[in-house]
């Protein structure tokens, strides 16, 4: 085989396999990303109620203590995927589900809320983090499940510094 055609040959595999290389580099360092902003938001958190602009100085009512947690390993694919549970203090109602952080800007996330049975009431939420991670200020997407046009009031969840887990 002439020179021309081992170099082409050996130039196309050594590209293939820097490719994949590179490319599961940029995976892993994403994932690695991700999960650094997933570990800030561990801990519990306390729903408030805003009045325009300004958060509330007193917990809202009805609602218990937030508690998020987050996927051991930076590397499972599922790193920016945390799970958040609480319980109504209203009707003493419980709901989890998972709160997913974006790969692209890690300050805006998407909650799905799922009551345990006996209703099927389930609601998604969209997640704007704040620039501290101590808060996270939660608006109601129109599309629920289980609920007639429900339109909660948007509130912030801020984190408890003494309850972290």
């Amino acid at each position: 085989m002439s020179e021309f055609w081992t170099g082409l040959l050996l130039g196309f595999l050594f590209g293939v396999v820097g490719n994949v290389l590179v490319n599961h580099y940029w995976e892993l360092l994403a994932r690695f990303r991700t999960h650094a902003t997933a570990t800030k938001l561990v801990g519990t958190w306390t729903a408030y109620n805003m009045q325009g602009r300004v958060v509330d100085s007193t917990p809202m009512q009805g609602a218990g203590p937030t508690v998020i947690s987050a996927t051991p390993h930076w590397w499972s694919p599922n790193s920016g995927v945390l799970q958040v549970s609480s319980q109504d203090t209203s009707d003493g109602r419980h709901h989890s589900g998972p709160l997913v952080i974006d790969p692209v800007c890690h300050r805006l996330a998407t909650r799905i809320l799922i009551y345990d049975a006996p209703t099927d009431e389930v609601v998604e939420q969209r997640i704007i983090i704040g620039h501290d991670f101590k808060r996270l200020y939660v608006f109601y997407v129109l599309a629920t499940f289980g609920l007639s046009a429900y339109r909660g009031p948007a509130h912030v969840l801020c984190k408890d510094e003494g309850l972290d887990t």
